[in-house]
């Protein structure tokens, strides 16, 4: 459902050879926005004509920018920042392709926007985000709890200006945070490019709220069995070059913001430790994803950016 709202609201929208859940987030989406963005990273054979027949029946203005190659993520979403802020819209909703908003998500937001206090304080807005099922699917994390980081599910009735960081998919963000914060780091490519921006925006003295009425149906990574005696264990690991990317962002994350954000120095030390156990004990090609890994530790201390070589 569209807002009621003199407020200008503008949909970012990152593609890479898209399933079919693009087209139904698209379907949403297109209900509750002002302007749509759409920017496709390389890929090959999406029809114009089929993008404007799932908006034509709204009043939402479909914009499309087509790359001949893959630029990275945060370069991608840059572009279409820029045109929705030269455009004059007050917010900008980023997205993942299969990410499907509910379809009064932006209203559930606006709405806690417009009942936050200390609105010159406000940086992001972040939805909860569940399974297909409704399931909770990510976690958010609280930074009111000193050196630990609070790890915990939303509530439909929560609404929490502590959060440590905020997931880039589903965020809704105002214009003139991002013109004086900056936009997305070029160089990070993809992986840790919503982090450095959380930090950002905190040590700019803004507040990441998520709100817990507001809902967004996000689809994890793929998963993989390994079967050990008659144990079956599930898991999510990320290819070689993945890890690369990771790591390399993830250390200039710390280098960056770690000592201003202890929390999260410490939440990161016990993520990689974890990522380690998971690599040696469970996952397959250890010797591709530990080359990768190292590589992204030693690219990160130089402050080397990029798609990198993996």
């Amino acid at each position: 459902m569209r807002v009621t709202t003199e407020d200008s609201i503008s949909a970012v929208i990152v593609i890479f050879y898209p399933d079919d859940r693009f087209f139904e987030m698209l379907e949403s989406i297109g209900k509750q926005v002002d302007n749509i963005w759409i920017v496709d990273n390389g890929s090959t054979g999406l029809s114009r004509d089929k993008l404007d027949g799932i908006v034509n029946d709204t009043q939402t203005s479909l914009n499309f920018i087509s790359n001949d190659e893959n630029l990275g993520l945060a370069t991608a979403q840059n572009q279409g920042i820029k045109e929705a802020i030269k455009l004059g819209s007050t917010w900008i909703l980023l997205l993942d392709q299969d990410s499907i908003p509910a379809n009064d998500m932006i209203e559930k937001m606006v709405n806690a926007a417009e009942g936050y206090e200390d609105k010159e304080c406000l940086g992001m807005i972040t939805p909860r985000h569940e399974d297909d099922d409704g399931t909770p699917s990510i976690p958010s994390y609280s930074a009111k709890y000193g050196f630990k980081l609070q790890r915990y599910f939303m509530k439909v009735t929560d609404v929490d200006d502590t959060l440590a960081f905020g997931l880039a998919s589903g965020s809704l963000i105002p214009s003139k945070v991002l013109q004086k914060v900056g936009l997305m780091r070029d160089d990070f490519w993809i992986d840790y490019i919503d982090y450095d921006f959380s930090f950002r925006l905190r040590k700019l003295g803004y507040k990441i709220i998520g709100v817990g009425a507001a809902s967004l149906r996000h689809r994890l990574g793929e998963s993989f069995n390994k079967h050990i005696g008659n144990i079956v264990l599930s898991y999510r690991a990320h290819p070689a070059f993945r890890r690369y990317t990771i790591y390399r962002n993830r250390i200039r994350v710390i280098r960056e913001h770690g000592l201003e954000f202890p929390n999260f120095l410490i939440f990161e030390v016990l993520s990689i430790s974890k990522d380690f156990m998971k690599l040696v004990f469970i996952e397959d090609n250890k010797k591709k994803k530990f080359n990768a890994i190292l590589s992204g530790i030693i690219d990160g201390i130089i402050g080397r950016g990029g798609l990198g070589k993996f």
